[in-house]
């Protein structure tokens, strides 16, 4: 079991990883890392608590190419989230996974979640080396890491940046990827 903030499916490879995909936002984070603009999600408590079938089921519903795992911290949650990557792997999805982690800091739990992701996006994010422009990183020292399967030979797209706005039935705007400060401007206080 996971307990998860908010489910997605979205199509932005710079953001969340090739082909049209679940975007799985967990709550919970232990590292708070100074500028993190998911906040929001460090507490543990709250959100809606979903299973590896449940997962399963969107991304079979939706024809997705896999699930995209951000946080929070992801790996807080290793023991449930294992049993959600090793389903969906199971049935041929892929699984990118977000963690503010190295890989020398994880117990066997978080490693196996690491293991057998199909790429891994790690390193706390560090406001001072913050960079806007680079493929699924927020700053210059976070590293992606591409498993055996089928993103093997991955190549990273540096050089620009993507933000994704969305307007719910109320009016109530949302902002996922990279806050440059035009966007912010934008959005305003959203």
């Amino acid at each position: 079991m996971i307990r998860v903030h908010k489910l997605m499916i979205v199509e932005n490879e710079h953001l969340y990883g090739p082909g049209k995909r679940l975007l799985i936002y967990l709550k919970g984070c232990s590292i708070h890392c100074e500028g993190c603009i998911n906040q929001h999600l460090w507490p543990f408590e709250g959100g809606t608590i979903m299973n590896s079938s449940d997962i399963l089921e969107i991304c079979k519903k939706e024809s997705l190419e896999g699930i995209t795992i951000h946080g929070g911290e992801p790996l807080d949650q290793a023991n449930g989230l294992y049993d959600v990557v090793k389903t969906i792997k199971n049935e041929k999805y892929t699984a990118i996974l977000f963690t503010g982690y190295l890989k020398k800091e994880l117990n066997n739990e978080q490693l196996k979640v690491w293991n057998i992701s199909d790429i891994v996006v790690a390193g706390r994010f560090q406001i001072k080396k913050r960079n806007v422009n680079l493929q699924f990183r927020g700053s210059t020292n976070q590293r992606v890491y591409t498993h055996n399967g089928p993103y093997k030979g991955y190549k990273i797209q540096d050089g620009f940046t993507t933000a994704i706005l969305t307007i719910d039935e109320e009016g109530n705007m949302d902002v996922n990827g990279f806050l440059t400060e035009d966007i912010a401007r934008l959005v305003g206080d959203k």
